[in-house]
């Protein structure tokens, strides 16, 4: 009579576990609903490509001067050229300016800024690639190095040269999940050409 009782009471558990697994909570109020995670790997990664801002040249001597009154006005212009934009990492190399051009944007957003090494161009596509694969990234750099860092992200140059004077270029390179990629070329800040 044992054994009959322990199966009655194991199919009535089984039926009970069977009711429960069709009442499951999905689409109940209060319930847990499994969510499929962003494949990064098929979304477009993009990099936006700045100059440092305005640098103060009043001393010939200082190999890491500041932002200028115009250069801090330039990094505001970008924070808020870049308000309605996802912004997921920024990027700088070790120079104080090119920090200073995106402290707004890194306050605002509450990011760190992530130092680079100016002509690792390869180095930082990697970096970029293998840690915001699909995001939006925001680089300051150099006169000399934005365009040897739209190349080594495989897009082509869109420009000869930018000078010593030009501040305002921002370049958006957009990298296609099948590894293509594009730029465009736009200018920004209060005294863009």
């Amino acid at each position: 009579m044992n054994k009959t009782l322990l199966k009655q009471l194991s199919v009535f558990l089984l039926m009970l576990l069977a009711v429960a697994c069709r009442q499951s909570p999905a689409g109940q109020e209060g319930a847990l609903a499994v969510v499929n995670p962003v494949d990064n790997n098929a979304q477009p990664t993009v990099v936006y490509l700045v100059r440092h801002a305005e640098k103060d040249i009043s001393d010939p001597g200082n190999q890491d001067p500041d932002l200028t009154t115009e250069g801090v006005a330039r990094a505001e212009a970008l924070r808020t050229l870049l308000e309605q934009q996802q912004v997921d990492a920024l990027f700088a190399t070790k120079y104080i300016r090119t920090k200073n051009t995106l402290k707004p944007l890194a306050e605002d957003r509450k990011l760190e800024v992530q130092q680079y090494e100016a002509h690792d161009f390869m180095g930082l596509k990697e970096r970029i690639l293998q840690n915001h694969q699909g995001q939006t990234v925001v680089v300051s750099g150099h006169s000399n190095t934005l365009l040897p860092i739209v190349e080594a992200l495989g897009a082509e140059r869109p420009l000869p040269d930018i000078s010593e004077q030009e501040y305002d270029y921002l370049f958006k390179v957009t990298l296609a999940p099948d590894g293509t990629a594009t730029v465009e070329t736009d200018h920004f800040g209060n005294t863009a050409k």
